[in-house]
């Protein structure tokens, strides 16, 4: 062992070993930002800004009774929300979701930005979007989404179908107005109940299956590629196309310009017997009466060729 004189010290401690000095800066430095994670008020400052946006919309109000913040999955979680009616032009026919949620889904490419996952679930309906926030540019990617009876019913105010249509489709955005959207919604155990419109009792009826095909331009003009419902043996069969210049303040003020096919089963037509009055001395192809539909949708009358 070697022996060191007295008053002399070894040089070792005027040289701090390598890299040590390093490693305790690091652990300052994780320390701080530890701390400053648990300490700094996140979630009340996130919410506080959230609600700022959500009470800023007026003409679409959404109420509910929290928010909270989740980390595992970072986003936000709202408690019991409510769709006010204004937001489907129906004031005091809110519609109440079982869930709202939205969460940060990573980084998108096309456009190059983030994407988020929305999360919305009602008693029938439920949907599911991916929106991607890039420079100049929103996409929002519809998918796994269904819309029953209650969404139907505040879009339309008609409780009129008894199923649900999936919904899978893309929209794309430029300065918070729809640009274009190309969407295809179907079904294939499509039914509608009994109702009455403009007087006239229509039976619940199983249509079997629903295809819907169809583009939209920035000017909410709806261009129909195939409307198809009906099956051989169906109450009620047509085939359409054509488009549609959509009222966004009333679905049913949207104005159609259709043409197509249609067959009515024997059923129907003892039912209803004003059929009979507009096929009269019309000649069907193969059961099926050729016609157009022209105007607004909740005031139009089929003219059959």
């Amino acid at each position: 062992m070697k022996k060191i004189p007295e008053n002399h010290l070894l040089n070792e401690i005027y040289v701090p070993e390598s890299g040590k000095g390093f490693k305790r800066w690091l652990a300052v430095i994780a320390l701080f930002f530890v701390t400053f994670l648990f300490t700094f008020p996140f979630e009340k400052t996130i919410i506080a800004q959230v609600e700022k946006a959500i009470n800023s919309q007026r003409a679409c109000p959404i109420t509910y009774e929290s928010i909270s913040l989740t980390w595992f999955a970072p986003g936000l979680d709202f408690e019991k929300p409510v769709i006010s009616g204004n937001c489907f032009q129906r004031p005091g026919s809110d519609l109440p979701l079982s869930n709202m949620a939205l969460s940060f889904a990573g980084p998108n490419f096309s456009p190059l930005g983030f994407r988020f996952k929305v999360l919305v679930e009602s008693e029938h309906s439920r949907l599911e979007a991916y929106p991607a926030v890039g420079i100049g540019e929103q996409v929002i990617r519809i998918t796994d989404t269904k819309i029953g009876e209650d969404i139907f019913a505040a879009l339309t105010g008609m409780n009129m179908i008894a199923s649900a249509l999936s919904v899978d489709g893309l929209i794309t955005m430029a300065e918070n107005q729809i640009s274009s959207a190309k969407f295809k919604i179907e079904s294939k155990r499509f039914k509608t109940r009994a109702t009455n419109i403009k007087g006239f009792n229509i039976m619940a009826m199983d249509l079997g299956n629903f295809v819907l095909l169809a583009e939209m331009d920035a000017a909410a003009k709806l261009f129909v590629e195939k409307l198809s419902f009906g099956e051989a043996n169906s109450t009620l069969a047509g085939n359409f196309k054509g488009n549609i210049t959509i009222n966004r303040f009333n679905m049913l003020y949207s104005n159609a310009d259709l043409t197509g096919e249609i067959r009515f089963s024997e059923e129907l037509t003892n039912a209803i017997p004003l059929i009979n009055i507009f096929i009269q001395g019309k000649q069907p192809t193969d059961g099926f009466y050729k016609l157009e539909i022209k105007g607004p949708l909740g005031q139009t009358r089929p003219n059959f060729l």
